[in-house]
């Protein structure tokens, strides 16, 4: 019966549906995945205390270490998904999986630029900050293209065939996973934020922006409550100074570093612009391991005995530091500062920042220096020896996994083309045997064929005969 002509044109979903569009959508779906989970992966502190800003605005009490494996999983699900659409592997798990994550940040993101309980989002970490009502318009895209990649993703081919694709995303997983927890226990091997290495903590007049173009709020606390006060209206020295955020405006980095002491702001005076220094970083003084204080008093011997001097910024009252001077038997000086610029400098409980001549050079948590490290290595290659080398290390690793990768896709796509290639011989040979053939070889074929036909009928016949 022949088919109607309306069985022949096309579904509505394939009027819309085109390979280069599904591409397209892979590489910007993918890519802006690739970039979100990156920045929350190579800082998980970052991301650590993000997530804890949510919790503490919504007043949830979550142990933190819950907190910390949320901030590994939501960084490298994030990169290993993008990665994966990316490259085209996992083209219908991937894509769900990615929609099941957008079903939950579409509302959040909807709730935060409604009521912004949060000054912005996280999404791309301190790499990109952008404003909560950008995010909502940025997830509201991602949400569609994704639902369009729920239709046809699966008809376009990936870059490798199925059976090796869980070798990639074993690999992507093991990579991000590295570079995390590099982050956590080191440093972040990128530092996207304003202290990061080759920048001086020497301030700028220069630099410097206009009082009037930057609002900050400021935190203090008094009989167990914290209120917050404009800079026209702060309380007397009865309140506890706790923290200080930025409100509105941009925050050079002149007025990012800041150490107050009795109402005057004294860091021009704590960063030494002549000399090596070591600057100490504790931002929870009742986190901090107190098998800490052998190792920064080794340190401080050294960096002394060399001419130069080490600092400690601490978050906490003066009770507070009497406490850490009493305990960790300091011939250091102390001073108090905003936890949120102590997270800033350097991450980890605590940590220790090398400065030459008032530029940071490198910084890592305490709890990544050995003490033997210290004790044993001889004093001319103790600086060269503490210093991470995060870049070179993360360059080291891209290129080795990257380079896994794609010797994979090069053995992948070979393979592939071999067996096109044997495939499209075969066929060759069939063609020229079939051209080779004789009209007398035809009819030969032909005649075989006859009388092989009324053998079998009369064969038919005779079984019917004896079966009666």
């Amino acid at each position: 019966m022949p088919s109607s002509p309306s069985s022949n044109l096309p579904s509505k979903r394939d009027v819309i549906y085109h390979p280069a569009l599904v591409w397209l959508f892979r590489i910007l779906v993918g890519a802006t995945f690739i970039v979100s989970g990156f920045a929350k992966s190579i800082d998980p502190w970052g991301s650590f205390y993000k997530i804890s800003e949510y919790l503490d605005v919504w007043g949830w009490d979550i142990p933190h270490a819950l907190v910390v494996l949320g901030a590994f999983a939501l960084g490298c699900s994030e990169f290993v998904l993008g990665c994966l659409l990316f490259f085209g592997c996992y083209r219908r798990v991937g894509v769900w999986l990615m929609m099941l994550m957008m079903c939950f940040m579409l509302p959040l993101t909807l709730y935060i630029a409604i009521a912004s309980p949060v000054a912005d989002c996280g999404c791309f970490g301190d790499f990109l900050v952008i404003s909560n009502n950008a995010t909502f318009v940025k997830n509201i895209f991602l949400t569609l293209m994704l639902v369009y990649l729920i239709m046809f993703n699966a008809r376009v081919e990936g870059l490798f065939v199925p059976y090796v694709q869980w070798v990639i995303g074993g690999l992507l997983s093991l990579y991000i996973f590295i570079v995390s927890l590099i982050g956590f226990n080191v440093q972040p091997m990128i530092d996207f934020r304003r202290f990061a290495p080759e920048t001086s903590l020497i301030p700028d007049d220069s630099e410097s922006s206009d009082e009037d173009d930057v609002d900050y709020e400021f935190i203090y606390e008094k009989d167990g409550r914290e209120e917050t006060f404009s800079i026209d209206n702060l309380p007397d020295s009865t309140w506890t100074f706790v923290d200080r955020k930025v409100i509105g405006g941009d925050e050079a980095l002149s007025d990012g570093f800041s150490v107050i002491v009795d109402d005057e702001d004294i860091a021009a005076d704590i960063i030494d612009p002549d000399n090596d220094q070591f600057l100490v970083t504790i931002p929870d003084l009742e986190a901090v391991d107190l098998s800490y204080t052998y190792l920064l008093n080794e340190l401080n011997d050294y960096i002394t005995e060399r001419g130069g001097t080490m600092v400690a910024l601490v978050n906490g009252d003066e009770k507070g530091i009497d406490w850490w001077k009493d305990i960790s038997m300091a011939s250091y000086p102390i001073y108090s500062a905003e936890p949120t610029m102590i997270k800033e400098l350097a991450r980890g409980y605590a940590a220790i920042i090398y400065l030459h001549k008032g530029q940071v050079k490198w910084k890592r948590t305490l709890s990544s220096i050995s003490y033997s490290t210290v004790t044993d290595t001889p004093a001319p290659e103790l600086l060269n020896a503490l210093d991470p080398e995060p870049r070179y290390y993360l360059n080291l690793l891209t290129l080795f996994f990257g380079g896994v990768i794609f010797v994979i896709m090069v053995l992948d796509r070979s393979g592939r083309l071999v067996s096109w290639h044997i495939r499209r011989r075969k066929s060759k040979r069939v063609r020229q045997s079939s051209a080779k053939k004789t009209p007398e070889d035809t009819a030969a074929v032909s005649t075989d064929n006859v009388d092989s036909t009324a053998a079998a009928d009369t064969d038919s016949k005779d079984s019917e005969q004896l079966s009666k």
